[in-house]
């Protein structure tokens, strides 16, 4: 395989699948790309076994110099095309080697390289569900709850996101235990009701993959979600800022399997006291304050006595105290409650104006919405008093 190329053109192309790359590196070669050069395409694929990004796109006469097909070690390779200054590069890994000259210029760089006949694939499904939504709507959905997924947990379904579709609204549900976030979006069709879950990294690369899309569009547009009980497929079109050229993306992810917490069961709705915050001055408070909060100690207290306002502390015994107050408008008996501080303004930070703060005892779950809005919602369990 030989080719001739632009390099920001590379660049944007290795940067839509490399993070799919196997960086635990199970097996050496699932932390490669393989490339694959026809006369007239180039098309890039990483994959971990659970997420697979592949990007294919039209090459221009002359590019292709030869034929054929190799992967090379991903991340290295994508920072040798990063840090060459000159505008074409020059990619040869001859056939039946494992060696891939990389040369730009005056430099020349030798990679390893492992035949692409030997890298896996995750597998090859037909979609039999097919949801239509609008492509605002999905980057919305999963901004608003991916905060709350869980990064590792023996309850591997606790580290995706449950898609819920029912007729013609989808929702988006995320949790760690400690925390919950749901989020609605209505649908233009209706759809049969479904429940799958997505695998966490399947959903931030397809959130990044939509910001990207976004860049170059001018209105919004539609996605395509396919679903076949074992995979997640979507198929995206990006265009290059700056030769116009058109790269097809392609994500699978293979689905989580397990049964998700019941999301409807666990929003509390017996809660009797409820403040009213200013989503700003409550996040500036918190960001002062928590400079006394640590790893061991991220506790932040709550304390309503006033019916306008909040006494907000931190009692560290390592760092010392700290206390604020914070304007609210509070209906209901007096309450003290513990809340992780990183938890709390994760909430914060993807609502606007005026957020609604609903309790019930101190050991309770706290539900958290932003006033004026149905589509979102928000659950944080206090933390235990010490």
């Amino acid at each position: 395989m030989k080719l001739s190329i632009n390099r920001e053109l590379l660049i944007k192309a290795i940067n839509m699948v490399v993070k799919a790359a196997d960086k635990r590196h199970r097996y050496v070669i699932l932390g490669n790309i393989k490339l694959v050069l026809e006369e007239k395409f180039l098309t890039l694929t990483a994959s971990d076994l659970e997420l697979e990004l592949t990007t294919r796109f039209a090459i221009a006469e002359g590019v292709c110099i030869q034929p054929g097909a190799t992967t090379l070690p991903a991340e290295m390779f994508f920072s040798i095309c990063k840090s060459l200054s000159e505008e074409t590069v020059v990619i040869d890994a001859p056939e039946n080697t494992t060696r891939c000259v990389i040369t730009s210029g005056k430099g020349r760089y030798v990679l390893s390289s492992l035949p692409a006949a030997d890298f896996p694939s995750i597998g090859t499904a037909t979609a039999s569900n097919v949801v239509t939504i609008s492509q605002d709507d999905l980057t919305s959905l999963i901004h608003h709850t991916r905060f709350a997924m869980a990064t590792q947990d023996v309850r591997h379904y606790l580290t995706g996101m449950l898609f819920d579709i029912d007729g013609d609204k989808l929702t988006a549900v995320a949790t760690d235990g400690h925390r919950l976030a749901v989020a609605h979006r209505l649908l233009t069709n209706q759809y049969e009701a479904s429940q799958v879950i997505i695998p966490g990294k399947a959903v931030l690369e397809l959130e990044r993959l939509l910001l990207e899309l976004a860049k170059t569009q001018d209105e919004d547009g539609v996605v395509e979600l396919g679903f076949d009980g074992e995979f997640l497929q979507v198929g995206l079109t990006l265009i290059d800022d700056e030769t116009a050229i058109e790269l097809e993306v392609s994500l699978s992810a293979r689905l989580i399997e397990g049964k998700f917490p019941d999301y409807r069961r666990v929003l509390p709705t017996n809660n009797d006291k409820k403040a009213i915050i200013n989503k700003e001055q409550a996040v500036d408070v918190l960001r002062r304050i928590s400079v006394l909060n640590s790893k061991e100690n991220p506790g932040v207290v709550l304390n309503f006595a006033d019916a306008d306002s909040c006494k907000v502390g931190v009692n560290n015994k390592a760092h010392g105290e700290a206390e604020e107050v914070l304007a609210v408008g509070y209906e209901g008996n007096p309450i003290e409650l513990t809340f992780n501080e990183g938890y709390l303004r994760a909430v914060l930070n993807v609502l606007e104006g005026d957020i609604c703060l609903q309790m019930n005892q101190p050991s309770s779950p706290a539900l958290i919405y932003q006033i004026g809005d149905d589509l979102h919602q928000y659950v944080v369990m206090p933390m235990r008093s010490t």
